[in-house]
C-alpha cells in the first residue's frame, strides 16, 4: 500500500504539473461557468419570485450549479491526457517498470480531486464578490469543495472510459461532452418544481442534482444530514460504475 501510494504521488504530481502549466487548461474551464454565473444571475434575478425557490436572490441559487459545470468541464478532457500518453510511449514505458499498473489510473485521477476543488473555489469566491453568502461558514466552503473534488472522481469514468476505448483524442472528447444534457437537465437552472413532468422523472435519477442540492443547502439553507447523505449515496454509486468501467477499460487497453 505505502508503494502504491508512492507511485500514486510521483504519477500524480506530474499530471497536476502538466496541468497547471497550461493556463488554457484552467481558463477554458472557468470560462464559461462564469459566464453563466454573471449573466444569469443578472439577467433572471426575478425568477426567485416564482413558487419553489427559496434563496433570497438568484446569484444564491445559481452558484452552486455554476461549480458543478466547472467540475464537469474540468473533467470532460481528462482521460485525454491519458491517452496521449499512450500515443507518445509513455504508458509503454510505466508498463515495463516494476510498478502497480492501477497507480496509473491513480495517478491521473487524484489531482483531479485538487484541481476541480480549486476550481470550485474559484467559482464560489465569485459569486461572494457578487454578493452571495455562505451561511454555514468555513465548514460549508471546505464542504462544498470536498463535494467538488468528490464530484470529479465520480464523473471521470465519463472522459476516460471513451478515450481508452476509441484511442482518438477528437472522439473521446466528443463522447464524453455527450453528457452536457445531463447538466442542463439537473437542477442548476432551476427547481425541479418548475420542470415539466418527464423532466422530474430524469432529473430524480441524475446524479448531478443532488450534489448540486447538498452544496447549495450547504451555502444557503445550513447543515442538511438528509441532503449531504443523498449526495454522498449518488456519488458512491456513480463512481462505482464509472470507475469499474474505467478499470476494465485501461486493462483493455494496456492488454491489448
Amino acid at each position: 500500500m505505502m508503494a502504491l501510494a508512492y507511485e500514486t504521488f510521483l504519477l500524480g504530481r506530474r499530471a497536476l504539473m502538466r496541468f497547471i502549466r497550461v493556463p488554457g487548461n484552467w481558463l477554458s474551464t472557468l470560462f464559461f461557468p462564469l459566464i453563466q454565473l454573471l449573466i444569469f444571475s443578472q439577467l433572471f434575478k426575478d425568477i426567485i419570485q416564482l413558487p419553489g425557490f427559496e434563496e433570497s436572490s438568484y446569484l444564491a441559487y445559481l452558484a452552486p450549479g455554476q461549480i458543478v459545470f466547472a467540475v464537469f468541464l474540468g473533467v470532460s478532457w481528462a482521460g485525454i491526457n491519458l491517452l496521449m500518453d499512450y500515443h507518445n510511449g509513455f504508458l509503454d514505458k510505466l508498463r515495463v517498470t516494476p510498478i502497480h499498473r492501477i497507480s496509473i489510473l491513480f495517478g491521473e485521477m487524484v489531482p483531479l480531486f485538487f484541481t476541480c476543488a480549486v476550481m470550485g473555489g474559484v467559482i464560489l469566491a465569485t459569486s461572494l464578490v457578487l454578493g452571495a453568502s455562505i451561511v454555514t461558514g468555513i465548514l460549508g466552503v471546505l464542504g462544498i469543495l470536498a463535494l467538488s473534488g468528490l464530484f470529479a472522481i465520480a464523473w471521470a469514468g465519463t472522459s476516460f472510459v471513451p478515450a481508452l476505448l476509441t484511442k482518438n483524442e477528437q472522439a473521446a472528447g466528443t463522447l464524453s461532452l455527450l453528457f452536457f444534457p445531463l447538466a442542463f437537465m439537473s437542477t442548476a437552472f432551476v427547481p425541479a418544481e418548475r420542470m415539466p413532468e418527464w423532466l422530474q422523472v430524469v432529473n430524480d435519477w441524475n446524479p448531478i442534482s443532488y450534489v448540486i442540492e447538498a452544496m447549495r443547502g450547504l451555502m444557503s439553507t445550513g447543515f442538511d444530514p438528509a441532503l449531504m447523505g443523498k449526495a454522498l449515496v449518488a456519488l458512491a454509486i456513480l463512481g462505482i460504475v464509472t470507475q469499474l468501467a474505467t478499470v476494465w477499460a485501461f486493462r483493455r487497453l494496456t492488454t491489448a
